[in-house]
């Protein structure tokens, strides 16, 4: 994520190679997707009174995506993944994307408070690692270079084929490196996009109905929804374009910086400049949407009916440093979505003060604190 050049373009090109070879964001991965997503159904059907979706949405997005790093399924009553989500949108929210005021002025970090939001960040990753590292460690225990599981077995072979080369940059600290930031990143974004999604259905019931109109017209109630229904749900998949639109989980993407002097649309960009690409500036920009602060998912639709593409909609950025991990968190969000508003009515509740839309920032934009009653649709 934060890395550049050479190392960047071998490290990318090897994920994205593997990742799809291992299924990401296909369907092959999709029973993955459906299993974990008949898990937090049932653990929806047991809660008790009202229920904070983030976490439980958290667990769902990281045992999807740990099971084509780690590959195995990793079970909802393990607290210590409970502990992992909750500590990752403390980082989460805590962060800064440009890096604070520790960024500028390193040696002041020997003098912040414990709970500072840079101990905070540094300790939330520092147990990811831990957790991740374990995992290497185990994996290296038991592989089999002739039947590769996953991302980690696929990598530690690539490691052993390269360990002779002077120049390779497959060492167990990129491995390291690389799982944390698809595996945090992926975790709190992925729950944080649906849970905003929830959220607006609750404030805007009307456009639920419609989707579930469309879900029960397409799909019904027999079978969970599939990446293969996603073209016959115009309307649905509008709704959640709307999402990405109104609330993306990145509103600015990750720092880089500028390789050489530039100029952009008249603007002199010297090199080693920090580069931000405003996503939000994009999504919300006034002169193209018109009414950008409006909830409204019939901007994704033709007149017709079907689904209408816009090149403005980038929530996962643009270009070469797009996310990698784009395909999986499509897929990932579109089933956890349809699924939860094919099953239940929700509703806000009102002992919880009215949720601010706006979200809360950090390295992502998070949802606000609520909690939802949920009705199973009979």
């Amino acid at each position: 994520m934060f890395v550049e050049g050479d190392l960047w373009k071998e490290q990318r090109r090897f994920a994205l190679h593997q990742f799809r070879n291992l299924g990401f964001g296909k369907r092959s991965h999709e029973a993955v997707v459906h299993d974990e997503t008949r898990a937090l159904l049932q653990e929806i059907r047991k809660a008790e009174g009202s229920i904070t979706l983030w976490e439980m949405l958290g667990v769902s997005n990281l045992i999807i995506l740990w099971a084509v790093m780690g590959g195995k399924r990793l079970e909802r009553s393990d607290d210590r993944l409970w502990d992992l989500v909750v500590r990752l949108n403390s980082v989460f929210r805590a962060g800064d994307i440009s890096g604070g005021l520790v960024q500028s002025f390193p040696f002041i970090r020997h003098f912040l408070p414990k709970d500072h939001r840079f101990n905070v960040v540094n300790d939330g990753f520092r147990l990811v690692n831990d957790y991740i590292k374990e995992a290497i460690d185990e994996h290296r225990k038991e592989l089999d270079p002739n039947d590769p599981r996953d991302f980690i077995d696929l990598y530690l072979i690539e490691m052993d084929k390269q360990k002779d080369s002077r120049d390779t940059t497959f060492e167990e600290v990129q491995l390291l490196a690389s799982c944390s930031d698809i595996f945090a990143a992926g975790t709190e974004t992925g729950s944080a996009t649906v849970s905003f999604a929830i959220l607006l259905m609750t404030l805007y019931p009307e456009v639920m109905a419609k989707v579930q109109k469309e879900l029960d017209e397409v799909v019904g109630r027999s079978r969970l929804p599939s990446i293969e229904d996603r073209s016959k749900l115009p309307y649905t998949e509008a709704t959640l374009n709307e999402v990405f639109r109104f609330r993306g989980a990145a509103p600015v993407t990750v720092p880089h910086k500028a390789m050489k002097d530039a100029i952009l649309q008249g603007s002199r960009i010297p090199a080693e400049t920090m580069v931000i690409v405003n996503l939000y500036s994009v999504m919300m920009d006034l002169e193209y949407w018109s009414d950008p602060h409006t909830f409204r998912p019939e901007r994704f639709l033709n007149p017709d009916g079907t689904l209408r593409k816009d090149e403005r909609l980038i929530p996962f950025g643009k270009g070469r440093r797009a996310c990698l991990g784009e395909s999986l968190a499509r897929m990932t969000s579109f089933i956890l979505f349809t699924s939860l508003a094919q099953h239940f009515n929700f509703t806000l509740d009102p002992s919880v003060p009215v949720p601010n839309t706006e979200g809360k920032s950090g390295f992502t934009l998070g949802p606000p604190e609520f909690k939802v009653f949920t009705k199973e649709r009979l």
